[in-house]
């Protein structure tokens, strides 16, 4: 996360995030940097499906019709922290760390009006510390390929 915040630093971009499953991990990633005051400009933590709907706008039909772990639902989750936000790079995760039949995140970038959505799918006998964990790294990872375009 230090060369991402350089990079931002360097280029007078800012960055803002909404996390679900990761709870705030991404955001204590970025900011434990010196710097991270200069293009940190706003984070959300939105856990439930209610912050989701009542903070970003996210259509509850949308949430029950795909799941709150989708990419329909990450996808208007980026888009929706980039219209509040403005920020540069958009970051938005949701995703279930544990107890779900199939364990997995989705994340949302948008950088440049381009909108990049990956998942991560995690092993089912992974404790959940390791898939928020993996998650975040993973974000850390798309970041530094948008960055090298």
């Amino acid at each position: 996360m230090k060369n991402v915040l350089n990079y931002l630093i360097e280029n007078n971009q800012t960055i803002t995030f909404a996390e679900s499953m990761t709870g705030g991990l991404l955001s204590y990633e970025l900011v434990k940097h010196p710097g991270a005051s200069k293009v940190y400009k706003e984070g959300y933590i939105l856990y439930s499906d209610e912050a989701k709907v009542k903070i970003l706008g996210i259509s509850q039909e949308d949430i029950d019709k795909y799941g709150v772990v989708s990419h329909e639902v990450v996808s208007q989750m980026t888009t929706q922290l980039h219209k509040l936000t403005q920020a540069d790079f958009s970051v938005a995760i949701t995703g279930y760390a544990s107890g779900k039949a199939e364990n997995k995140a989705f994340i949302g970038i948008i950088h440049n009006n381009l909108l990049y959505v990956d998942d991560i799918i995690f092993f089912e006998d992974n404790r959940r510390e390791k898939n928020i964990q993996m998650t975040v790294r993973k974000v850390v990872k798309m970041l530094h390929e948008i960055i090298k375009k």
